[in-house]
């Protein structure tokens, strides 16, 4: 099956996501390694919030596995030329990340009256208060690419990483996230506290690990869309429901596993100037090693149709 085009059926009538490549111009970055794409339209200009790739050597990260210290933000107006705005947050200025941790994992930014919210997940240095593991914190500013004020503490009752955030059209915001399965609570007005208890969604498939999530609205429906270890590397996954908590049912896959063998996958899909597209990486500039990633593009078309079921 082609990677990047292909059809999709699910039970009765149900919406496909079929993304498009657009070879030409991926990857998106290309002067440093970037992954986990977060990508919001600010002022009909597209932003990019990815993860940002080190390689690890003494001293700094771990051998072999995922080394992040800080965040960039990039900016387009067409989608091919990109601006960088410099490095917008990093572990060692924040209050409660432990600074040598070099786990500044997939973030997320939104907007709301005014300010911009960037969500980003990290391990706590104080464990004793904060536990093992992984916490969400918000850092907050006045434009787009900065500069960003992190919040002195995380988010309280949220344990994980991946965060995202959702503000329904009736105002109300949703933060969703994983912990090997995916959560998601109201949050309040403020959007640096939680509005709800914590909803597990059962109705996803119970095996392999699940995380990255992206929600996002289109004529009433919500899209729940994650990447999901069904075989042995992750592939874009997809599910429908009539709110913002679900229930959700399972619909489909977006995109296959990487054909390069990268084993994560991490995503973001937007409406820009009326098409939408899917963001995602891959190791196109590091094809031995798959924790050095590339951020990439392509059109995604939502269409609906019937089929047999998946």
């Amino acid at each position: 099956m082609n990677k990047c085009l292909f059809s999709l059926t699910a039970s009765v009538i149900a919406p496909l996501l079929i993304p498009l490549c657009l070879h030409a111009q991926n990857p998106l970055i290309r002067d440093q390694f970037s992954a986990d794409p977060s990508v919001r339209v600010f002022n009909d200009r597209v932003y990019l919030f990815p993860s940002h790739d080190i390689l690890a050597r003494e001293g700094k990260g771990r051998a072999g596995w995922f080394c992040m210290e800080d965040y960039h933000v990039f900016s387009s107006s067409n989608l091919t030329d990109w601006t960088d705005h410099g490095v917008i947050l990093t572990q060692n200025k924040v209050p409660w990340v432990k600074p040598d941790s070099y786990s500044m994992w997939a973030p997320d930014c939104i907007e709301r009256n005014g300010k911009y919210y960037f969500y980003f997940p990290a391990p706590a240095a104080d464990t004793a208060s904060y536990g093992r593991g992984f916490s969400i914190g918000v850092a907050v500013a006045d434009k787009p690419e900065g500069p960003y004020v992190p919040e002195p503490n995380p988010i309280k009752g949220i344990r994980g990483i991946d965060p995202n955030v959702f503000i329904d059209k009736d105002g109300q915001a949703y933060i969703y996230w994983s912990q090997g399965k995916i959560y998601g609570a109201r949050l309040k007005e403020n959007m640096i506290e939680l509005a709800s208890e914590v909803t597990e969604f059962a109705q996803l498939p119970e095996a392999g690990l699940k995380e990255g999530p992206y929600v996002f609205e289109r004529k009433g429906l919500y899209y729940l869309t994650f990447p999901h270890v069904e075989n042995k590397i992750e592939r874009l996954e997809y599910a429908i429901g009539s709110s913002p908590l679900g229930p959700f049912k399972m619909t489909g896959v977006i995109m296959d596993e990487s054909e390069t063998g990268c084993w994560t996958n991490h995503h973001s899909v937007v409406s820009f100037r009326g098409q939408w597209y899917l963001f995602y990486h891959d190791r196109d500039y590091s094809p031995q090693f798959d924790k050095a990633r590339s951020v990439r593009a392509d059109s995604l078309f939502l269409t609906t149709t019937a089929g047999s079921g998946r």
